[in-house]
């Protein structure tokens, strides 16, 4: 049963959200409603919320360049990691 929630928030954050539900495809109630329900789930989901933001941290500070293969580097990596064992 779905019931209504009024949420007091800056109109900046709001837009932002709105931006981003629409460019996921989703509606901005969806994404709240995913949220909360990723919020509130049993504990062990807890190291995936602490993974999570330091997943975040960690976004924007490698810049891949364009046409760059990861699948082929990885394998790579991997192959001459197996060398070296």
């Amino acid at each position: 049963m779905n019931r209504k929630l009024t949420l007091l928030l800056d109109e900046t954050i709001i837009n932002q959200a709105k931006e981003y539900a629409k460019k996921q495809n989703d509606t901005l109630s969806g994404i709240v409603e995913k949220y909360f329900t990723f919020i509130t789930t049993k504990n062990s989901k807890v190291s995936s919320i602490n993974t999570s933001r330091e997943i975040e941290k960690l976004s924007g500070i490698i810049h891949i360049p364009a046409g760059f293969d990861t699948k082929e580097a990885y394998r790579k990596y991997r192959s001459e990691r197996v060398l070296n064992e």
